[in-house]
């Protein structure tokens, strides 16, 4: 998920080890499926490694051999101050991910659950500024939209709806935000159109060209500093010619799931 930068601080999240059933994962966009559990794992570590280097406290949860897509936590759960709403998640196969996440967070959160028919994962959603931007994809329907709708306004946050071409996976597959006031986002997906209203707000919008569009997904942190998958050489001098610190790592077959660097951590505070 994306952040509310005045309010959350990216101190602790929860992530999922790869299932030892990993090379049967979903895969319809930016890969053909992974090959290699063992060196999955390997890019599991160490992105688990980074964001400890970054300063969050990590707490890690075991595999399911029965859900091959389970490492990929953000899905399961959307954390908005002291709830979390646990969806019905969008792809079929993917329904019982969000046991375990929902006994974690439950013991320090309000749990919250749509009705049946709401459907959302937590991919399609990101916090930005005092609203939180939500894409309307295969996997997140306007009914989903509608209750978290009705979650975030008790909060005091407002919903922008972004229609997600059949192309893209989720609205983070293809957008982030690595620091306060600033979008980045890939060309060839969503449209400039789609980003007008934050612009005519003042806001930052950085694109990245379409044959690095994976690199649009990156976590930012405080002071400037920003998580980048590696070997997307023109986004990374974008991020740097802005001011940003840059740390890079291999995500090569964790990408070959479909699986982007947000996608892997749920973060909770």
């Amino acid at each position: 998920m994306g952040q509310d930068w005045s309010k959350r601080k990216r101190s602790r999240a929860l992530v999922r080890q790869i299932s030892p059933n990993f090379t049967n994962a979903i895969a319809h966009y930016f890969g053909t499926g992974p090959t290699d559990v063992a060196k999955s794992r390997i890019a599991h570590e160490e992105y688990v490694h980074t964001l400890r280097e970054c300063g969050v406290d990590v707490h890690v949860l075991p595999g399911i051999e029965k859900h091959p897509d389970c490492c990929f936590v953000e899905d399961a759960a959307i954390v908005v101050e002291d709830k979390v709403v646990v969806p019905h998640m969008g792809h079929e196969s993917r329904e019982g991910e969000q046991k375990e996440v929902k006994q974690y967070l439950g013991n320090r959160l309000q749990v919250i659950t749509p009705p049946n028919g709401a459907r959302m994962d937590g991919g399609d959603v990101m916090f930005f500024d005092d609203r939180l931007l939500v894409g309307l994809s295969s996997r997140t329907n306007k009914a989903g939209t509608a209750f978290l709708r009705g979650v975030a306004s008790t909060l005091g946050y407002g919903i922008m709806e972004f229609e997600i071409p059949d192309s893209t996976l989720h609205l983070s597959t293809v957008c982030s935000s690595p620091r306060p006031g600033t979008i980045l986002t890939a060309e060839g997906h969503l449209k400039p159109e789609q980003f007008k209203p934050l612009v005519d707000e003042g806001f930052e919008l950085l694109w990245v060209p379409n044959e690095e569009s994976y690199a649009a997904n990156t976590i930012g942190f405080e002071n400037e500093r920003v998580v980048i998958s590696d070997n997307y050489p023109q986004t990374r001098a974008l991020l740097e010619d802005v001011g940003f610190e840059v740390t890079a790592i291999d995500m090569e077959h964790i990408r070959a799931a479909d699986g982007s660097l947000t996608c892997l951590s749920l973060f909770y505070e």
